[in-house]
């Protein structure tokens, strides 16, 4: 599923979900969380990242368009997930003083991580030249008919991964020497795609990647955090579990098939059963439910949390 499910998931604003919130964990979150559509004390960023990042969040925030680091800084979460620009260009790149100082209001491990695609190529990125639209390069796709302006790419490829690590213009470098504390890789999934079209290595493919990237960032930045979106199958392998610090998982109770629709107890029972892995590993588990009703809200963050999954 792609993570932007647009003009519902920002419909309530941060000021609404405090308004949730109670003293009493079991029953509704203790913290503003917002989820967006598109689709910055001491700093931390003067502390090693393997002592910051020692302990768990119990809470974070997942924001990607129109992000508002006021806000975000107001709600003082353990950790959060945003884009690395206000809309994917250079020209909005957040600085590592904004990254620095949204550190500085945030509570907890102080985690901020960057959405970052590795299965889907976006036009709204600094990447993207306006020559691919009539002559294509050989890893980029068609266009995705769900989401216009995203390209499924063959992400096995050198020249697309040379655009997402290796160099100091490559989208993960960027995201490193702005001061984040980890990516958050989205379309992992993409490994299905390509599987359907015959490509019997994808799911090796997408590991190498991983793998890949995990190794690069780590060599750059010790204790630099890897945390892929869905895909929790691919926890089956050990060589996959050893690379990521955690996983984000979309709809485990509410909006696996529709948003603000219940996950059927079935979906809900195998997500649970492979995101177990992740947690007996020690990973870091970050829930993303779709829901807007007060007691479906207050069901995702105790279901989540009993899991012992951070919502």
């Amino acid at each position: 599923m792609k993570n932007l499910i647009l003009g519902l998931l920002l419909t309530a604003s941060l000021a609404s979900f405090v308004a949730c919130s109670s003293d009493d964990d079991d029953e509704q979150p203790d913290t503003p969380v917002a989820t967006a559509t598109v689709r910055t004390g001491t700093p931390t960023a003067t502390v090693p990242l393997g002592e910051v990042s020692a302990g768990k969040p119990s809470n974070w925030i997942y924001w990607l368009s129109d992000i508002d680091l006021d806000a975000i800084s107001g709600a003082s979460p353990d950790a959060v997930v945003i884009d690395y620009s206000q809309d994917g260009g250079s020209d909005t790149e957040f600085s590592r003083s904004e990254i620095d100082a949204l550190h500085s209001q945030m509570s907890g491990p102080k985690l901020v991580i960057s959405y970052m695609s590795i299965g889907e190529a976006e036009d709204y990125r600094y990447y993207w030249q306006s020559s691919w639209s009539s002559e294509k390069p050989e890893w980029l796709e068609n266009e995705n008919p769900n989401w216009a302006g995203n390209y499924k790419v063959r992400y096995w490829d050198p020249d697309w991964q040379a655009l997402i690590f290796g160099s100091p213009d490559s989208y993960l470098d960027k995201i490193i020497a702005a001061g984040f504390d980890g990516v958050y890789l989205d379309i992992i999934d993409a490994y299905d795609y390509f599987t359907d079209q015959g490509r019997e290595s994808a799911e090796d493919d997408m590991v190498a990647f991983v793998t890949a990237i995990s190794e690069y960032a780590k060599s750059k930045r010790p204790g630099f955090l890897i945390f892929p979106q869905n895909a929790p199958e691919l926890g089956e392998r050990t060589d996959y579990l050893e690379v990521v610090d955690g996983i984000g998982m979309e709809g485990v109770y509410f909006g696996w098939g529709e948003p603000n629709k219940a996950t059927s107890s079935e979906d809900t029972e195998w997500l649970e059963e492979q995101l177990a892995r992740f947690v007996d590993a020690g990973k870091i588990v970050l829930a993303v439910d779709y829901a807007k009703s007060d007691s479906d809200v207050a069901e995702a963050y105790s279901r989540s949390r009993g899991q012992g999954f951070v919502p």
